[in-house]
């Protein structure tokens, strides 16, 4: 027994002097454990979805012209979104790069929810990588709970597929993410 301890003392010592840290975590080794379990997330996530047009078929329209003033609300139920609101501009809209406004719509309060961003002028983005607003599987418009499914269904597989990732482009990942979450299409116009 003796003879198996001390080969285990003299193993860390020469790992020790040779310059290996045992129980030292390099910084960046989390963030790779996260990215490498962001990736497979986002393939898992990606194979279980359905068809998005389902989603869209449940939800409004957004409008493809809005006030450049950006109100609080529009006709037919849309509010601003916290996360992306001109008023707050230069420190929002982070998860929508290129937008200076978002806003939400949800028919019922559980269940799918569509987000259109503007740009600047108050155009609809229909491009993801240019800041649109996606479809949500459960909107966040609601209780504590059906914001918690948003989470679930809608934000955590984004930072997996489009935030999270190291093991494959970017692009690649964040693409299946906006193929089953799309912008989807506008229309009409709406001046106030």
């Amino acid at each position: 027994m003796h003879t198996i301890t001390n080969i285990f003392l003299a193993l860390l010592l020469v790992l020790s002097v040779a310059g290996f840290e045992l129980g030292n975590i390099d910084e960046n080794s989390n963030e790779q454990l996260m990215a490498g379990r962001g990736y497979v997330d986002c393939l898992i996530w990606y194979a279980t979805q359905g068809d998005p047009n389902k989603l869209l078929a449940k939800t409004k329209k957004p409008y493809c012209q809005v006030p450049a003033t950006f109100p609080s609300t529009l006709p037919g139920g849309w509010s601003v979104d916290t996360s992306c609101d001109a008023a707050k501009q230069p420190n929002t809209c982070s998860l929508h790069a290129g937008a200076y406004c978002c806003y939400r719509n949800a028919l019922k309060s559980t269940g799918p929810g569509a987000q259109a961003c503007y740009d600047k002028s108050g155009q609809w983005i229909s491009d993801p990588w240019l800041g649109a607003g996606t479809v949500d599987k459960e909107t966040p418009l609601g209780n504590i709970i059906q914001q918690a499914k948003h989470g679930v269904a809608d934000v955590i597989p984004y930072y997996s597929c489009c935030v999270l990732t190291l093991f494959a482009p970017q692009p690649e990942t964040c693409n299946r993410y906006y193929e089953k979450r799309p912008p989807g299409q506008c229309e009409g116009s709406i001046m106030v």
